[in-house]
């Protein structure tokens, strides 16, 4: 049996028992809205149904992928059971980290010639987005900054099926793509919706067995990001914040040892659960201001979108944690921090230097190290956040002069 320790706050009640929060103190938005479209089938070994699902949707499959998870045979596994359910595939492999928008029009001229009905996204974020994005382009022309601008799409999208093979984006759940504009160099969000969010997910942890350590750490942490956001932003509500919760419990008790012992099924599995519910979480709430910084940079210097996340986790939680210590003091105990002699700030703040922590063991480059990176940038870097999106959802108020300071303190390293 489980002991469970009680405690109280002015406004909440909650306990945990064996580690993990239960009643955990929720958001004051009561009203709200809940969307999963998506069909999720999960376990080791699933990917062995991919032919007879893939057969549901349509009989002429565009692949999307990058080169790497070709050469890793996971696209073999794909297609041996596509010709097995005697379907026609045409692949395109050639998806780029930070996927751009050129990529996204040579996947959709691939799909088009080939005559595609049904598209399969196989890899991390930037293969499902880009077959989230062909997928536009392909039913509605046009071009994607449009899109992004206009958020409706004229026609139909066609089923897309995503499979994973990394723990970090849960792309293979929500509901945009998010692109690079190789003109602008910023990142565009694509969605009208839930329309894009994939039919069907197919998540085996099988698939993350052979991913490196540094990309399961930054994918990693990019989940822990999403779970984390969701929670405290001004957009969270009770689902969500359940889903996070869990979520962050999830990747905080498996993220190291997925790391250090790679073929550690378990830690893998639950590293994929934890990604899941944080892609559902953030889907239906919203993240903030480490998004807003990850993106923007990831626009400038095309550092990849887990390692961004990474950095400007501790920095942006630490600035946020004020603004609603109890949930922030949530977290802290969601990463194994025992709070229980700390006043909720005390704890909030434990739970940062926790995460400064893990960056530090899952080898996350420090932000001065971050190849392109440049202080005379920063002046239109945090410009630039001021306008992003993600900036309205998060936990605090933020603007250009904080934004301004955020970045500094990343690159000096500074975790005061």
């Amino acid at each position: 049996m489980g002991e469970y320790l009680e405690v109280d706050t002015e406004r909440h009640h909650f306990k945990l028992k064996d580690g993990f929060v239960e009643g955990v103190p929720m958001t004051v938005n009561d009203a709200f809205n809940f969307n999963h479209k998506t069909r999720i089938c999960f376990g080791p070994g699933v990917i062995g149904s991919i032919g007879g699902e893939t057969k549901k949707y349509g009989d002429r499959v565009l692949i999307v992928c990058d080169s790497g998870v070709k050469q890793a045979g996971i696209v073999a596994k794909v297609t041996s059971r596509l010709d097995q359910a005697g379907l026609k595939y045409s692949l395109f492999d050639e998806v780029m980290p930070n996927p751009r928008d050129t990529g996204c029009i040579e996947a959709a001229e691939t799909g088009t010639a080939f005559g595609a009905n049904v598209l399969i996204g196989i890899g991390g974020g930037s293969a499902m987005d880009t077959a989230k994005a062909a997928n536009v382009l392909m039913t509605n022309g046009g071009d994607l900054q449009t899109w992004s601008e206009i958020r409706k799409f004229k026609n139909s999208v066609l089923p897309l099926i995503c499979v994973p093979t990394t723990s970090g984006t849960g792309s293979e759940v929500t509901f945009e793509a998010v692109i690079t504009n190789t003109k602008t160099h910023q990142k565009i969000s694509i969605s009208d919706g839930s329309v894009l969010a994939p039919e069907l997910a197919i998540m085996d942890p099988e698939l993350t067995l052979t991913v490196p350590p540094i990309v399961t750490a930054s994918t990693g942490m990019d989940a822990l990001t999403h779970a984390l956001e969701a929670y405290t932003c001004k957009y969270s509500h009770p689902l969500s914040d359940g889903l996070a919760v869990y979520a962050m419990r999830k990747i905080a008790h498996s993220i190291e040892t997925a790391v250090r012992e790679g073929t550690d099924l378990k830690a893998r599995s639950d590293m994929m659960v934890g990604s899941l519910m944080a892609g559902m979480a953030f889907t239906n709430s919203y993240v903030g201001s480490v998004h807003s910084i990850a993106e923007v940079i990831g626009g400038y210097y095309d550092t990849p979108h887990g390692i961004a996340n990474s950095i400007f986790l501790p920095i942006v939680t630490r600035y946020n944690m004020v603004a609603d210590p109890k949930k922030h003091a949530v977290v802290a105990r969601c990463l194994g921090i025992e709070t229980q002699n700390m006043s909720d700030i005390e704890a909030s703040q434990k739970g940062v230097e926790k995460i400064f922590k893990l960056n530090d063991v899952l080898g996350i480059p420090k932000f001065k190290d971050v190849d392109g990176v440049n202080l005379e940038n920063f002046d239109t870097i945090a410009a630039d956040c001021v306008k992003h999106n993600c900036t309205k959802a998060n936990a605090r108020d933020i603007g250009y002069e904080e934004y301004l300071i955020l970045l500094k303190k990343a690159y000096d390293n500074e975790r005061r």
